[in-house]
Order: C-alpha cells, then sequence, then structure tokens
C-alpha cells in the first residue's frame, strides 16, 4: 500500500473507533477520506464507504444490543422504509453519476454534513411523543435509507436525531438503534451499487485483495471496541468536538471543490 491509502486505512479505524459509540460518524466521514486521501474516483469511494459502515453498523449494533441500548421495535420500523429507500438512493447516484456530474454527489454530501454539524451544535430538544405513532419516523427513515444509497453513508445522522426528536429515546438506545437500522439498510445500499455501477473489479484493482479482506475485519473490531469500552473512558464531549471538527474539514474540502468546478 502506498503511504495515501496507508493513512486513509488508519483513519478509517480511528473514525470506526472513536465515533461508533455516537450512533454517527461512519460514512460521513469515510467518503471523504477515500476521496481526497486514498484519492478514489467517486463510485468506488461510495462502494469502500459502504462496506466500512456495515462492518461498524454490525461491530456497534452487536455491542449495544448485548448492553440493551436498542429498541428492536423500532428498529424494524424504521427498516420498512429505510431498506427500500437505500435501493432508490442508489439509482438517483448512478443516474447523477452516469447522466449530470459528481459535483451533484459532493453538494449532496455538504449539504448533509451542515446537517450534521447544525444537529451536534444545537440543544438537544428530546420530543416527549409516544413511540406508538411511528408514520412521521418511518417517512425520515426513508430519507435515510435514500441518503445512504445516494452518499455511500450509513444514515446514522438522520436515524439518530429522529429517535432523539421525535421518539425521545436516550442517547445510547437511539445510537444502538441506529446502527440495527444501517446494518440491514447498509448491505442493501452496497449490493445495489455493485450490481448497478458495476465498479466492483475496479474496486478490488485499486485496493486489492489483501485490503478488501482485512479492512473490513479490523473496521468491525474497532467499532465493536469503540462501542462496547472506549465509551467508558472518553468524555462524550471530547468526542463529539473531535468529529465536529473533522466533519467540517470534509465540509471545508466539499465546498473547495464544488467552488472549483463552478468558477
Amino acid at each position: 500500500m502506498d503511504p495515501y491509502s496507508i493513512t486513509a486505512a488508519v483513519l478509517i479505524l480511528l473514525v470506526a473507533l472513536t465515533f461508533s459509540p455516537l450512533g454517527l460518524g461512519g460514512g460521513v466521514l469515510y467518503l471523504p477520506i477515500l476521496l481526497y486521501i486514498a484519492e478514489w474516483p467517486v463510485t468506488q469511494a461510495i462502494i469502500g464507504s459502504l462496506s466500512m459502515v456495515w462492518m461498524v453498523a454490525i461491530g456497534s449494533s452487536m455491542a449495544h444490543t448485548k448492553d440493551g441500548h436498542s429498541d428492536i421495535r423500532i428498529a424494524k420500523a424504521g427498516r420498512i422504509t429505510a431498506v427500500p429507500g437505500a435501493v432508490v438512493g442508489t439509482i438517483i447516484a448512478w443516474l447523477i453519476l452516469e447522466y449530470i456530474s459528481d459535483v451533484v454527489i459532493k453538494v449532496i454530501a455538504a449539504g448533509i454534513l451542515v446537517f450534521v454539524i447544525e444537529r451536534n451544535l444545537r440543544t438537544p430538544v428530546i420530543s416527549t411523543k409516544s413511540t406508538e405513532d411511528l408514520s412521521t419516523y418511518k417517512v425520515g427513515t426513508a430519507l435515510g435509507g435514500i441518503a445512504s444509497g445516494v452518499l455511500g453513508i450509513g444514515g446514522g445522522s438522520i436515524y439518530v436525531t429522529l429517535h432523539r426528536s421525535i421518539l425521545g429515546l436516550e442517547t445510547r438506545t437511539s445510537a444502538g438503534t441506529s446502527y440495527l437500522i444501517g446494518a440491514m439498510v447498509v448491505p442493501v445500499a452496497l449490493f445495489s451499487h455493485i450490481i448497478i455501477d458495476q465498479s466492483l473489479f475496479e474496486v478490488v484493482e485499486t485496493a486489492g485483495w489483501a485490503t478488501i479482506i482485512a479492512m473490513p475485519i479490523m473496521a468491525f473490531s474497532a467499532a465493536f471496541f469503540g462501542a462496547r469500552f472506549a465509551i467508558k473512558y472518553l468524555p462524550v464531549k471530547m468526542v463529539t468536538t473531535t468529529f465536529l471538527l473533522a466533519v467540517s474539514l470534509s465540509l471545508g474540502r466539499y465546498l473547495w471543490d464544488i467552488g472549483g468546478m463552478i468558477l
């Protein structure tokens, strides 16, 4: 592996380890890492990001569920609309890349990052609504699924916000439930991209089989350890501040690209 690929791999594992307790922070950072540090094409970066997000979702959901921090009933309700949304998002991404420009993907990604920053800076307003009415929630999870397919993310930033503001779940249950949804949605988005984009062999050629096998295993392990143990030792405020800094840097890089293409 070249130095840039090694740097990208290290950053991906650090993201999985450090931010997995928050229920978000995977794909929104994996995609720019693969785009701007590993210098992968957009289609390959989306597949690579989804692969990492899937492993993080499985590892983190296992850790949260083991500790009793998830709501399976709500996760099942969210999956109903999020899973088909992932297929729709994949088709939208293919149409954009095939007939318009990858700058549109970067504009959407920048918009998601602005949303993530705004939600993390805002003082949380916890809803007191009953979790029996899930109609609005299902509309939101559909958007999370679409975002997963378009941007190669897990949709955690959307799911966590829905869990907190609409359903009133506490922080760790919100994160654990988010990962339960992602563990089902992300593989649908991943395999949809593999079928529609037909770029799997290009990813293999770019990354190599050793990396393709080793990185998901390490990402799974890092996410499980982070969600199970790191949350006990890392101050949440410090983790959130570091996360916001990383997201802000990614947003700045997207805006630089977008501005360069427009001007």
